[in-house]
C-alpha cells in the first residue's frame, strides 16, 4: 500500500485583495511522479536541440524557399486543427489516461525516426515529404497536448506544479542547451545530409526512451459521469467557440491569438535569414540555440518565482513584451553576433510564456470541462499556426525577411497593451489560489 504525507499544514494566499487559507493534501505518489515528469521532460530536451531545431536549417541548407520552411509550421497546425477537437472526447473518455498518452507519444518519436531516414534517397521531392512527415506528427501530439494538461493536474497537487515546472522545463532547457551546441559543432564536420540524418535519428530514440519513464506516473483512474457523456463538440458553432466557456476563457483566447501571431509569422523565416544573408555555419547555429536555451534555463527559474507573484496573466503580458527582442534584435541586428543577445532575450522571456499559457489555460478551465475546452483551445490555437507563417513568408516576399519579423515585434507589444485594458476576473477557488502560491 502506498503511503500518502500529511499536508504540513494550511498556507495563506492572497487572491483579489482577499486573504485565502488554502488547505490541500498531496497527492498521492506525488513525489515519484514529480521525479518522472522531470526526467521525462529533460529527454525531450534532446529532441529540442536535436529535430526541432536543426530540421528547418537542414531544408535551407537544401535550397527549401521560405514558403516550403514556412509550411513545417502551418503544416504541422494544420494536421493538429483536425485533430484537436476530436482529442477531447478521446482523452474524455479515458479512465487510464497515461497509458495512452504514451502510445501516442512513441508516435511522434517513430515520424521522426522516418523523417531520419529520408534523405537516404534523392531528388527534388524530399523537401516536400519532410515537410509532410513533420505535418504528420501534428496528429498524435493533439491528443498528447490536450491529455498533458489532465496528467500534469492529476500526478501532482496544484501548491507544488509551479514549482514543478519550473525545474523540468529549466532542466529541459539546460538540455537543450548542451545539445545543441554539440549538434552544432559536429554537423560542421560531417557530411551533408548524413551528419543531421544521425542527429534526427538520435532525438527520435532518445525521447522514445522517456516514454519509459512517463509510463511510471500513477495517477488515480479518471471516473466518468454516466450521467454526463463525454463533450460533444462535433457542432459547428463549438468549432470556433464552446458555449458558455466563461469570460477567462474569453480573454485567454484573445491574449493568446495575439501572442501567437507575433510568435508565427517569422518563425519559418529564421533559419533562413540565418543560413541566407548572415552566411552563418552549422557550428555559429548551435552556438546560438545553446545561448537561447541557456536563457530559458535561467528563465524558467526566475519566472518560477515572478509568476507567483504577479499571475499568468501579467506574466504572459511582460514576457511577450520582452518577447519582442527577438525578431527586433535579428531583424535591425548588422552582424552575425547580434544572433546570440537575441537568442538570450528568447529563451528568458519565452520561459515566462510558457508558465503563463499552462497556469493561464488550467485556471481558465473547469476541471469538469478541462479536455472540452483544451481542444477548443488548441484548435483555435492552430488556426493562427496555420496563417501566421504563410503570412510572414508572404509579407517577406512582398517587402523583405527584416520587414516581416519588425511586424512580429508590434503583435508582441499589443498584447502587453491587452492585459493592462483586461480586468482579470479569475474565481478565488483553492485551485486557482494554489497556483499563485509563492514558491517557497
Amino acid at each position: 500500500m502506498s503511503s500518502t504525507r500529511v499536508a504540513r499544514g494550511p498556507w495563506r494566499v492572497l487572491v483579489g485583495g482577499t486573504l485565502m487559507v488554502v488547505e490541500e493534501q498531496p497527492r498521492p505518489h506525488e513525489e515519484t511522479n514529480a521525479r518522472r515528469f522531470i526526467i521525462f521532460t529533460a529527454l525531450a530536451g534532446v529532441t529540442e536541440g536535436g529535430i526541432v531545431a536543426y530540421l528547418p536549417v537542414m531544408l535551407a541548407r537544401m535550397g527549401a524557399n521560405a514558403a516550403t520552411v514556412s509550411m513545417l509550421n502551418s503544416g504541422l497546425a494544420l494536421a493538429i486543427i483536425g485533430t484537436a477537437l476530436p482529442s477531447g472526447p478521446m482523452v474524455a473518455r479515458q479512465k487510464n489516461l497515461v497509458p495512452f498518452m504514451s502510445w501516442w507519444i512513441l508516435a511522434i518519436r517513430a515520424i521522426f525516426v522516418a523523417i531520419a531516414l529520408v534523405p537516404f534517397v534523392s531528388g527534388w521531392w524530399v523537401p516536400l515529404v519532410i515537410v509532410g512527415l513533420w505535418s504528420l506528427h501534428g496528429i498524435p501530439a493533439a491528443i498528447v497536448n490536450n491529455g498533458i494538461f489532465g496528467v500534469l493536474a492529476e500526478a501532482v497537487s496544484a501548491r507544488r506544479r509551479p514549482k514543478l515546472n519550473g525545474v523540468r522545463w529549466g532542466l529541459f532547457g539546460l538540455v537543450a542547451a548542451a545539445v545543441t551546441g554539440i549538434f552544432g559543432y559536429s554537423l560542421d564536420l560531417l557530411p551533408f545530409p548524413l551528419g543531421y540524418q544521425l542527429i534526427f535519428l538520435f532525438s527520435g530514440v532518445t525521447g522514445a526512451i522517456g516514454v519509459i519513464f512517463f509510463r511510471g506516473i500513477v495517477i488515480d483512474p479518471i471516473v466518468l459521469e454516466a450521467s454526463r457523456p463525454a463533450p460533444r463538440l462535433n457542432r459547428y458553432l463549438d468549432l470556433l467557440w464552446p458555449r458558455r466557456a466563461g469570460r477567462d476563457f474569453l480573454e485567454f483566447q484573445i491574449l493568446t491569438t495575439i501572442l501567437r501571431l507575433g510568435i508565427h509569422i517569422p518563425i519559418g523565416l529564421f533559419s533562413i535569414f540565418w543560413v541566407n544573408e548572415l552566411q552563418a555555419t552549422d557550428t555559429w547555429i548551435g552556438i546560438r540555440s545553446t545561448v537561447a536555451n541557456g536563457g530559458l534555463v535561467a528563465g524558467y527559474f526566475g519566472w518560477t518565482w515572478i509568476s507567483a507573484r504577479i499571475g499568468p496573466r501579467w506574466t504572459l503580458g511582460v514576457s511577450s513584451a520582452g518577447m519582442a527582442l527577438f525578431p527586433g534584435l535579428t531583424a535591425l541586428g548588422p552582424t552575425i553576433e547580434w544572433m546570440l543577445p537575441a537568442a538570450l532575450a528568447w529563451g528568458i522571456f519565452v520561459a515566462g510564456i510558457d508558465f503563463a499559457l499552462v497556469e493561464g489555460l488550467l485556471r481558465a478551465c473547469p476541471r469538469d470541462r478541462r479536455a472540452e475546452l483544451v481542444a477548443v483551445h488548441q484548435f483555435q490555437a492552430n488556426v493562427v499556426l496555420f496563417i501566421a507563417p504563410l503570412l510572414g513568408a508572404w509579407v517577406a516576399e512582398l517587402t523583405s525577411i527584416r520587414t516581416a519579423m519588425l511586424v512580429a515585434v508590434v503583435f508582441h507589444g499589443a498584447v502587453l497593451v491587452a492585459v493592462a485594458l483586461m480586468r482579470s476576473t479569475y474565481a478565488a477557488t483553492p485551485e486557482n489560489a494554489a497556483s499563485n502560491e509563492a514558491a517557497g
